[in-house]
């Protein structure tokens, strides 16, 4: 008998064949995975969420705001820690929820899931994320809304209210049908606020890695000849932004007419917050020792080569819980009380 066949190895079980078999397996289970975190979402919202936290500059977002608007704010909900809100139940996260639940009820966009980032102007609120067109249009339908074109662009118009438009499935548009135009307008001729320099430099400087980051210009850069004759000393610009790594912190720079200008702001601020009244004046005796803390703890400097004053605060939670509550008990609400509360009035000097 001959040796050769009596070494031959014989093939063990689960050999290259059901090997074979389990990689196709494992590949195959890969794609249906990929492909349902895709269509529910989910891989939209993980990309979103590594962008912000390796590039969260997002100029582009402004390539649909007006570039007369005087001010822009910009909401990253992926930067933003919910504890530094505050805890379970507490005003302000009370406010996000209960606004998360109703727009969801009215047009099944899930604030929370859907939107990556937001910016919002006087009159325009643009999104970005993954917005579906006809189920939108399907619910909107049901509160009056009729479809629209502008330029190619179409949109859902409810009449003498707003308007609300999906751009290739990334940009969500809102607000009066005229500034909808003016949006499609805007980004078409390239006039829009994405290429205002003073803007885009200023939100640059104070960084792009933060949940609330917004700039307010309050005077041109270049001033009038009776400006420089009268030798105004207003602010020309406040750039604001709010980080909630490691604790909640709030940082504001006010561009001022020149170092001099920015001085004296700086020791106008330093007499308001010795001035207790005046804060309870400002927000009511149960939000002004709250307050008082805050501004206790602020730190202000002056960059004497810009002519910009910074100033730097450290908020609570439970400070944040108190003024939220104070100011949703005087306004009604908490969105109404921020939008009349005016804390410029505080920064800017008398004339």
């Amino acid at each position: 008998m001959s040796t050769e066949s009596a070494s031959k190895p014989i093939p063990a079980a689960g050999g290259p064949k059901k090997r074979g078999k389990a990689k196709y397996i494992v590949l195959l289970g890969l794609v249906l995975s990929v492909f349902l975190a895709a269509q529910t979402g989910l891989l939209g919202f993980g990309w979103a969420h590594l962008r912000a936290a390796t590039f969260p500059k997002d100029e582009s977002l402004l390539e649909y705001v007006q570039g007369s608007a005087t001010s822009v704010v910009i909401v990253d909900p992926h930067q933003l820690d919910r504890e530094m809100l505050g805890a379970e139940g507490s005003a302000v996260r009370q406010h996000l929820e209960r606004t998360r639940d109703d727009i969801k009820k009215a047009t099944g966009i899930d604030l929370g899931f859907d939107v990556d980032k937001l910016a919002f102007s006087s009159s325009l609120v643009v999104a970005r994320g993954r917005f579906d067109e006809q189920k939108l249009a399907e619910r909107l339908a049901e509160r009056s809304y009729v479809p629209a074109e502008y330029k190619g662009v179409k949109y859902l118009v409810r009449a003498g209210e707003d308007a609300i438009a999906v751009r290739d499935g990334s940009i969500l548009l809102y607000g009066a049908e005229p500034e909808i135009r003016a949006s499609i307008d805007a980004e078409e001729a390239e006039t829009s606020l994405a290429s205002r320099e003073e803007v885009t430099s200023r939100l640059e400087q104070l960084g792009w890695d933060r949940p609330l980051l917004g700039v307010a210009l309050l005077a041109q850069e270049k001033p009038s000849l009776r400006a420089i004759l009268v030798g105004s000393t207003g602010p020309r610009a406040v750039t604001f932004g709010v980080a909630t790594k490691g604790g909640l912190s709030a940082t504001v720079a006010i561009d001022a007419a020149s170092p001099n200008a920015a001085e004296e702001l700086r020791k106008l601020l330093e007499e308001k917050r010795a001035d207790a009244q005046a804060l309870n004046a400002l927000v009511g005796p149960e939000a002004g020792p709250a307050l008082a803390e805050i501004v206790k703890r602020a730190q202000l400097s002056v960059d004497q080569g810009a002519g910009r004053l910074t100033i730097q605060a450290q908020v609570r939670p439970e400070e944040l819980d108190a003024l939220a509550k104070a100011s949703e008990k005087a306004a009604g609400s908490l969105g109404e009380a921020y939008k009349a509360s005016r804390l410029l009035q505080l920064l800017a000097p008398a004339p």
